[in-house]
């Protein structure tokens, strides 16, 4: 092949710059990977090194993400899977129903060391773990250890788990590691971590909310609605400063979102945006509401 020829050049170019440098390649541990997409394609190619052929894998483990022939990140996530099964397997022996480690410390062993694995270069793999048969394997994975955080029964759905043991689903786990990459490396964009409860303001520090009073009239009025259907979540609303419309926003949100996040998230955008720049002192917000046959 083509390909071949030049790997094969290349590959010389760089033996003899090792052997100027007095640096030595170990054959044993070189190894070739030959990607095709296509299903029945078992080829092999004839690489050498120091006249030595390299032996032809149908997987390579690079910077700890294992590369497949047909590139689809499946036997990165079935090891994955089976690195931690290994994991839970040792926490079950201290982690009982009844004894052993506790809600906190197995929280903080499930955070600090099974989320890493879990989304180890997940920007690299995103797609692959979106397919459900790929899915399912890292669910299963979450369902056995929400079981062990929980000190809950082995008949619980994974749903209930998540929700059990107060982690997030691991889908949406990885979604979050992949955006803050791509928007802090990626797109240069600053990022400020969630705060801790403790760093919270103070409820008697926030802004005092008041039931609209029937025929008041408001400096800025803002209306908002949001809508839910089947896998599909958005939102819109405008905003008004004595009767003149002044800003409109709609948006779409991710379908595993709910309704009332998809209206708190707009309300937001909008109060900070006008606020920030209007210093507005009081402002109505009015909730738009289908009429009912």
């Amino acid at each position: 092949m083509e390909t071949e020829n030049y790997v094969n050049q290349d590959l010389k170019k760089i033996a003899r710059w090792a052997t100027g440098n007095k640096i030595e390649f170990n054959n044993n541990k070189s190894k070739v990977l030959f990607i095709s997409r296509e299903k029945h394609d078992t080829r092999e190619a004839n690489i050498y090194l120091n006249y030595k052929r390299l032996d032809q894998n149908e997987e390579i483990k690079y910077l700890g993400i294992y590369l497949d022939s047909k590139f689809n990140f499946n036997a990165h996530i079935d090891h994955t899977v089976a690195k931690l099964i290994t994991l839970i397997n040792m926490l079950a022996r201290t982690a009982k129903l009844q004894w052993g480690l506790g809600h906190k410390v197995l929280k903080t062993i499930y955070e600090g060391a099974v989320v890493p694995i879990l989304t180890h270069g997940a920007p690299i793999w995103i797609e692959a773990i979106r397919k459900n048969k790929n899915l399912a394997k890292y669910k299963r994975i979450q369902r056995l250890i929400n079981i062990k955080i929980a000190k809950a029964y082995q008949t619980i759905s994974y749903d209930a788990s998540c929700m059990i043991a107060g982690e997030r689903p691991t889908l949406i786990t990885i979604e979050q590691k992949v955006q803050t990459y791509m928007a802090t490396k990626i797109n240069n964009l600053e990022y400020d971590a969630p705060l801790e409860i403790r760093y919270w303001r103070n409820p008697a520090e926030l802004a005092t909310v008041h039931e609209v009073e029937s025929g008041a009239m408001y400096t800025t009025e803002v209306y908002a609605d949001g809508s839910k259907t089947g896998d599909s979540d958005g939102a819109a609303g405008i905003i008004f400063v004595n009767g003149k419309l002044v800003h409109g926003l709609k948006f779409k949100l991710h379908g595993h979102c709910s309704n009332n996040q998809a209206e708190q998230h707009q309300l937001k955008f909008k109060l900070h945006g006008h606020c920030s720049n209007n210093k507005a002192e009081q402002i109505v917000i009015l909730k738009v509401l289908e009429k009912l046959e």
